[in-house]
């Protein structure tokens, strides 16, 4: 009984800390370069998705108005040419934006199919650098500033750069991820897992009610979990895909 009055406490705790994450959607910059950036407030993660031509150099300066023109003086700018992925800022008045001297974007893939390229990168909300653009963690516009070049090797933009607003709204994946399913519900031997049909991996995690994580697995698709030795009583599920987390309650008898 004070196992399940702990649970019971700790439950509300739990799910505020999983908060949502919000995003831009997909925003056109060009005819043929979207950016989109996806901010997770649990895990303090941005994840930046650039797909574009793949034999040219992409930036962007979030938090940068259009009327700015390169924006003022240490700036963001996210930069992919020849090099990879950089972490720049802008100079004062016409130049090449500077190189920061932290480097806090990391790829998590880089693809490329029929000559367009897919960049997923993640850096903090906050890196504490002073050149890096802070992400609200809340709804809100962002103003994107764009370029792209001619070539794979960075250099002038010529006349290929032009800016809008993004709207940070909360992610539509926050809601679909909340459909996974745990059955039966209560278990004695298996626990069959399903996720969304738009989801098709995640990771698992599951705590006792003293709060101790007795499973952490990556999952893809539909799984079955072997549940014959845990002990009976209730445990939080939490599944996490796509910067997004959800917890469900599971009895096991």
């Amino acid at each position: 009984m004070k196992k399940l009055v702990l649970l019971l406490l700790l439950m509300p705790v739990l799910q505020n800390n999983f908060a949502q994450t919000y995003s831009t959607g997909v925003v056109a910059l060009d005819t043929d370069y979207t950016v989109q950036f996806d901010v997770n407030t649990t895990s303090n993660i941005v994840t930046m998705t650039m797909i574009g031509p793949d034999n040219i150099w992409l930036g962007v300066g979030p938090g940068i108005s259009t009327g700015l023109g390169m924006g003022n003086l240490g700036d963001d700018a996210i930069v992919y040419n020849s090099i990879g992925l950089q972490d720049r800022n802008m100079p004062s008045g016409t130049g090449t934006p500077n190189l920061d001297s932290s480097q806090d974007w990391n790829i998590s893939s880089n693809t490329t199919n029929s000559n367009v390229r897919t960049l997923i990168a993640t850096r903090a909300i906050n890196t504490g650098d002073s050149n890096d653009y802070i992400f609200p963690s809340t709804a809100t516009s962002i103003p994107i500033l764009w370029a792209k070049g001619s070539s794979l090797t960075f250099g002038y933009h010529g006349s290929n750069k032009s800016g809008t607003v993004a709207n940070l709204t909360l992610g539509t994946d926050d809601y679909v991820l909340n459909q996974f399913k745990i059955f039966p519900n209560p278990g004695k031997t298996i626990m069959n897992f399903q996720l969304p049909p738009s989801i098709s991996e995640a990771n698992i995690e599951v705590y006792d009610t003293l709060g101790k994580q007795i499973y952490n697995s990556y999952h893809i698709d539909d799984s079955k979990i072997d549940i014959s030795k845990w002990g009976t009583g209730l445990y939080l599920i939490k599944v996490s895909s796509l910067g997004n987390t959800k917890t469900k309650r599971f009895l096991k008898i």
